[in-house]
């Protein structure tokens, strides 16, 4: 979840994501969530008074930097308020993960003991059929009977290459008898390693709707909180204005930005769109989709699957055994995230150090997981179509750029995107 480029949590929060809440005002739109704590909070008539008043506008200035302080406090407690219940989950998918590799390396060895168990067992039966076929027994007692020398020299001959056989057999029977027994073995411990994988699975899987649930019921108090902070950031920046002298000016120029904002968006989407149209089209003429397009609507992946976003190279790749569990693509903060396929939202909002997540669930075992976005367009439980938006890229949690980490989860375990076409 790493990248080159440095562009801070708050400097994605004061740019497109900060002025998303106070332009749908501005626009007209209707914002209903209560905020997180309750506070005495200015009105845009006590900014205006504090404007027009130089002493009273420091002192104004002064007490908004003051809710805004405390507003961070408040977010970071709501954003880790589900630690505990995401710490178990994760450690649980941890634990599940380790019960798979250890299940899948039993399977394969108890596979190999059994190849090895048929051909001991084959290469012994092939031996008794030489030696019936040369003689056996029988023969060598007509020839005992026999009293000619040549004949004696022949029977000893003959006897001697009988117990060599036999022993060769009795050697290979007990190989071969050692194998089925450590195939055998092997067996019910890959037996027992699949029961325990079920079981860890289906504890991960509860944990997992525990931490979602508590992530989902968080969002909503989060998002009211970061509307009072945008709020406040807002007249903060309208009282330092000097370029306006009221704040409906000042308000006036937002809602000019704000309506140019939203028409870059509306424009990269229709591109995005274009280039979804046109990858189905190549797709069904026989044409792939190519591993460095798509997203927001865009390219197809070798996979079938839509990839989420056009990037312009991947920053760090799949690499799970230092815990890397998917690739990070790179764009610009603001570019529109497809949901790679069809599905529904099992989990939308601020997790940790993956700032803001969602999680699909595609059905058929298959689940991907989307990190740092700057700011969501869904919301859990709803059903998305494959190439839906459902956010836009940022750089929240963890991450030192904007960009996109994106993970594909098989039957629960982490698979390479990159290696597997989903990229």
């Amino acid at each position: 979840m790493r990248q080159q480029k440095k562009v801070s949590v708050r400097r994605w929060a004061a740019g497109i994501g900060v002025w998303a809440v106070v332009g749908a005002l501005l626009l007209g739109g209707q914002l209903h969530a209560a905020p997180a704590h309750a506070l005495d909070l200015p009105t845009w008539d006590d900014v205006q008074a504090a404007k027009n008043d130089s002493t009273a506008a420091a002192a104004k200035v002064t007490e908004i930097e003051g809710l805004i302080a405390a507003g961070e406090q408040e977010l970071e407690r709501l954003r880790n308020a589900h630690t505990d219940a995401f710490a178990a989950f994760q450690q649980a998918e941890a634990e599940f993960m380790a019960a798979a590799a250890k299940s899948d390396a039993l399977d394969a060895q108890a596979e190999q003991s059994r190849v090895a168990a048929d051909a001991a067992a084959e290469q012994a039966a092939s031996l008794v059929s030489q030696m019936y076929r040369s003689g056996g027994v029988d023969r060598n007692l007509q020839l005992f009977l026999e009293t000619d020398g040549d004949t004696a020299d022949v029977l000893l001959e003959r006897l001697a290459a009988m117990s060599k056989a036999t022993e060769r057999n009795t050697a290979i029977s007990e190989q071969a008898e050692q194998a089925m027994n450590t195939a055998a073995s092997l067996g019910e411990q890959a037996e027992l390693a699949r029961q325990e994988r079920e079981t860890l699975r289906e504890q991960k899987e509860e944990l997992e709707q525990q931490a979602a649930t508590a992530v989902n019921t968080q969002t909503e108090q989060i998002a009211a909180q970061e509307q009072q902070q945008t709020v406040l950031q807002a007249q903060l920046a309208a009282l330092k204005d000097t370029e306006a002298t009221t704040v409906a000016g000042y308000q006036e120029r937002l809602r000019i930005e704000e309506e140019e904002r939203l028409e870059r968006i509306r424009q990269a989407e229709e591109a995005a769109r274009r280039a979804a149209e046109e990858a189905a089209a190549n797709a069904g003429s026989g044409g792939g989709g190519g591993g460095d397009g798509g997203g927001g609507g865009g390219g197809g992946s070798s996979s079938g699957w839509v990839v989420p976003i056009p990037y312009s190279y991947i920053s760090t790749y799949f690499q799970e055994w230092w815990g890397h569990t998917g690739v990070d693509l790179v764009n610009g903060c603001g570019t529109p995230i497809a949901a790679a396929n069809s599905g529904t939202i099992t989990l939308a909002g601020w997790v940790n150090v993956g700032g803001i997540m969602v999680y699909i669930d595609h059905g058929g075992g298959y689940s991907t997981r989307y990190a740092h976005l700057g700011s969501l367009a869904v919301s859990p439980g709803q059903y998305v179509y494959a190439g839906q938006t459902i956010g836009w890229v940022g750089t929240t949690g963890m991450s030192t750029g904007c960009h996109l980490h994106y993970e594909v989860l098989s039957g629960g375990v982490f698979i390479d995107p990159l290696g597997n076409g989903f990229v």
